[in-house]
């Protein structure tokens, strides 16, 4: 038994530093307000990446989403209860697993809030396994969170289900 979890650390280790200081790859798609969107963006910000590489991770990525709208985006929060979101400028995007099929991608708008809708998009034209593989990821039925810097680099990563501690880990990466 100490080996299987000596080996299962070792693993998850190496799984977790390949990710790290490589390329973001490029990823086409479409938001939900029908703009062109495109992956790294290159505009002198740091990006936020939620991205599900596989249909059952979906449901988990959903339970980021509110949590790290309000962190990178909600800047009215910040205003009035001293939120440090406020001070985040950063490129955010939330990739579900939408594309591919228009009833999938319209059902998932309608059940969204129209706030998240220009960073929510729709992969359908890339081949987001592929992507996944060029990252180094190899459990694709969890949710990963990518922290990329400026020139599109992953400096930090989180992956499956939500929790705070993880949220603060992506925020100390940006500060």
């Amino acid at each position: 038994m100490k080996n299987f979890i000596f080996i299962s650390t070792i693993a998850l280790t190496l799984n977790m530093s390949a990710q790290k200081e490589k390329l973001f790859p490029e990823i086409l798609g479409i938001s939900l307000t029908e703009k062109n969107m495109s992956l790294p963006e290159k505009n002198g910000k740091f990006t936020i990446v939620a991205v599900a590489f596989h249909k059952g991770a979906e449901d988990e990525l959903k339970k980021w989403l509110n949590p790290l709208y309000d962190t990178f985006m909600n800047k009215a929060k910040g205003k009035n209860n001293m939120n440090m979101s406020e001070s985040h400028d950063v490129n955010f995007f939330f990739l579900p697993v939408i594309g591919g099929l228009k009833i999938v991608a319209r059902q998932f708008k309608e059940s969204t809030d129209k706030a998240f809708w220009p960073y929510i998009m729709d992969t359908d034209k890339c081949d987001i396994k592929a992507q996944a593989k060029k990252l180094g990821v190899t459990d694709l039925k969890i949710p990963y969170i990518f922290v990329l810097d400026k020139d599109g680099k992953v400096i930090e990563f989180q992956n499956g289900n939500y929790k705070e501690d993880k949220i603060d880990a992506l925020e100390e990466a940006i500060d």
